[in-house]
């Protein structure tokens, strides 16, 4: 979904107009004091996640700002998921979906319909999120004080020293300089952002029942998706909600650990995209993605003919070498070197792996693959469920 886009420095007056707009003018005191009592209801869904709910839920417990309610949605767990969600007690509560085969997106429904539907205010968080403490309030702030804006989310980072050994350590590494990059584009463009994602986002209420209306549905996700937040973030702009992100909330999102892990959920992710893509057409929101699509397209092909070419020059052994080919990747270094300072919590080992070239070159390569052989699965009617490939991977079972 955040695949490789150019990257761009989000300069400081740029962060300020972004924070001027998000703000309304008005300082984070008198946009509290405008609303008192927010009703702010957030929503866990949650698929046997025993492993990283209590992080999660200690993370809301030390907000500046808590939620009124924190409904953990467990969905067909097999785990202990449920019984730690109920034993933190209020505000958190606890709810079980009922036959639900439409994974995320069906347990997400179940618990806007049950707790969420006349909530003012809709906050969003994957259950292997954890939250800065001051991210709920700043996207309150933010979006409270931004009548047109329909939603909000905050910058996603990871943690580095979750990962154990050189695979998850570059696995990590690599996800967090595609993250920063991608953050690093969207507030350079203001902090417009064409998906909102589902691990830390704050939904107006009535922009949220507007989508279910206009759309005919229950509730405001689409179960004809994969990438239900992308799908919604769309609607929410047709409806001209302004779909933003946060230049100040921060919260740290759960990475993929393995390359089997990684590769189930970025196909999910790129199928998801390309179909999307496929219905909505060419429109102002879609843009981004398209040029996204168009960038991968030109990435895959530069490096092709580059092996091709190579390939057959060796083999004619009529290969010489030219200073001139030096330019491309010295300017990658370049733009990697800008992205790894930029990067949170940043180490020097994440700078030396930057300006190497290298491993992003890998990871793009990798990227790349899943790119094509998602496209062909598109192009040739392949559906696959990219949900229960993406639990079996995570060793989290399937939804059957």
């Amino acid at each position: 979904m955040f695949r490789n886009p150019e990257v761009h420095e989000a300069s400081p007056s740029r962060l300020e107009r972004l924070r001027e707009k998000l703000s309304g003018g008005r300082s984070r005191k008198a946009a509290l004091e405008a609303k008192p009592e927010p009703r702010i209801v957030a929503l866990i869904p949650a698929h046997n996640e025993a492993d990283v709910i209590a992080t999660c839920l200690d993370s809301f417990f030390a907000q500046s700002m808590m939620p009124d309610l924190i409904v953990v949605i467990a969905d067909n767990c097999t785990d202990n998921t449920a019984e730690i969600a109920r034993s933190y007690g209020s505000p958190v509560v606890v709810m079980e979906t009922v036959d639900n085969k439409a994974r995320k997106v069906g347990a997400l429904s179940q618990g806007w319909i049950r707790y969420g539907q006349d909530a003012e205010f809709i906050l969003g968080v994957d259950a292997d999120s954890r939250l800065e403490p001051l991210c709920a309030e700043q996207l309150f702030t933010e979006l409270s004080a931004n009548a047109s804006a329909g939603g909000i989310m905050a910058r996603y980072t990871f943690d580095q020293s979750t990962a154990s050994g050189f695979i998850q350590s570059y696995l990590l590494r690599q996800q967090r300089m595609e993250f920063t990059g991608w953050t690093l584009d969207l507030l350079r463009r203001d902090g417009e952002t064409y998906v909102l994602g589902g691990q830390a986002t704050l939904f107006r209420g009535d922009a949220m029942r507007q989508v279910a209306k206009e759309n005919r549905r229950e509730a405001p996700w689409s179960t004809q998706t994969q990438v239900e937040d992308m799908e919604l973030t769309w609607r929410l702009s047709d409806l001209d909600w302004e779909t933003l992100c946060s230049p100040d909330s921060r919260a740290y999102i759960g990475p993929m650990y393995s390359v089997k892990a990684l590769w189930a959920q970025r196909r999910k992710w790129d199928a998801g995209i390309i179909h999307l893509l496929r219905l909505n057409g060419f429109k102002k929101h879609t843009a981004e993605p398209w040029k996204l699509q168009a960038k991968m397209l030109l990435d895959a092909t530069i490096r092709i003919l580059f092996v091709v070419l190579l390939t057959l020059a060796l083999q004619r052994g009529s290969w010489v070498w030219y200073w001139i080919w030096a330019i491309p990747p010295l300017f990658g270094m370049v733009l990697n070197y800008r992205v790894a300072m930029k990067m949170p919590d940043r180490t020097t080992k994440d700078v030396i792996s930057a300006v190497l070239l290298v491993p992003g070159e890998i990871y793009l390569w990798f990227s790349i693959a899943i790119w094509l052989i998602s496209w062909f699965d598109v192009i040739f009617g392949i559906r696959r469920d990219g949900w229960s490939a993406q639990y079996r991977a995570e060793g989290k079972g399937s939804i059957e």
